[in-house]
């Protein structure tokens, strides 16, 4: 709704400023009131003019891109002081055109400025979502610049790319480790510290024996249970592209059907995802050892 007013006034204020810098006479001629505040000067009415039209302006590029309400609210700015000095010109009785000037100038100053606000809903939901990632950071120490930066220059990205959080969780028939495992597999591929050691934490408070992370960690395929080692082997043999993927592909799908090679894929992937954004935008630059239950482990990144 915003959009299109700003749309609407956008238009009107565009030609308004444009009549006055090219036909200066016209406009005074046809604008009632206008010649009441003495004679006609060429340059002053184009000065105000350019106003109007940057004012104009302005509201046309937050009707485009909604992002760009900041810059809008300056040009309104004009209009709403522009609407105040006539508001008070009426309240004081010097106005001799008032119901001309309200509909004109003080109305269309106020929706001016009201369609430059972003959405409320908006707002609402930056701010909460700011206040997840900062519980989320100090509850697992986990560096979320990268997320942050996300929903301060591209809110709409940041909301489209959070709800994977969710995705990630996705687990209907494998045990609670093996979903871990093959998560933990596709974190460490595409990384070589925090958000590996972040999908350690979360599987160390979501219970998983530490023996079955370290083991993980290390692709020590001994010490892994049954179910650990099905979706390790799944998972590594799909991150490295392996001739034998079919293979494992199989052994998960007869251990817990077409549901649970669904459930290790998403694992896998969305393991993968959050560390790959984070170094897209530039923000993977720490390697360090895994610690698990205190005890540090080195990190030997799986290249895809």
């Amino acid at each position: 709704m915003r959009r299109v007013l700003a749309a609407i006034l956008a238009v009107l204020n565009v030609a308004n400023g444009l009549t006055m810098l090219f036909a200066g006479r016209f406009w005074f001629q046809s604008v009632p009131g206008a010649a009441q505040t003495g004679p006609f000067n060429p340059h002053f009415v184009q000065d105000v003019g350019a106003a109007f039209l940057i004012a104009g302006l302005s509201l046309a590029a937050r009707a485009l891109q909604p992002a760009l309400w900041p810059a809008a609210v300056a040009g309104a700015g004009f209009l709403a002081v522009h609407g105040l000095i006539h508001l008070a010109s009426i309240v004081a009785g010097h106005d001799h055109d008032a119901p001309f000037d309200v509909v004109a100038v003080v109305l269309p100053s106020a929706l001016a400025l009201y369609s430059t606000l972003p959405d409320k809903e908006k707002i609402m939901r930056s701010f909460f979502a700011r206040r997840l990632l900062r519980q989320f950071r100090q509850r697992y120490g986990y560096d979320t610049s990268y997320l942050e930066m996300l929903l301060r220059e591209s809110p709409a990205a940041f909301f489209k790319f959070a709800p994977l959080m969710k995705a990630s969780r996705h687990r209907e028939v494998v045990p609670i480790e093996a979903s871990f495992a093959a998560g933990l597999v596709g974190a460490k591929a595409e990384d070589c510290g925090p958000c590996a050691q972040l999908v350690v934490d979360m599987a160390l408070e979501a219970g998983i024996p530490k023996d079955q992370i370290e083991a993980v960690v290390r692709r020590d395929v001994r010490a892994m249970n049954d179910s650990t080692v099905l979706a390790f082997r799944f998972a590594d043999a799909i991150v490295r592209r392996s001739a034998d993927e079919d293979e494992h592909r199989d052994a998960v799908r007869a251990q817990w059907g077409e549901k649970g090679v669904i459930d290790l894929a998403f694992a896998l992937q969305m393991g993968r995802m959050y560390p790959m954004m984070k170094a897209a935008l530039g923000y993977a630059k720490e390697c360090r050892r895994l610690s698990i239950g205190g005890k540090q482990i080195d990190v030997v990144k799986q290249a895809a």
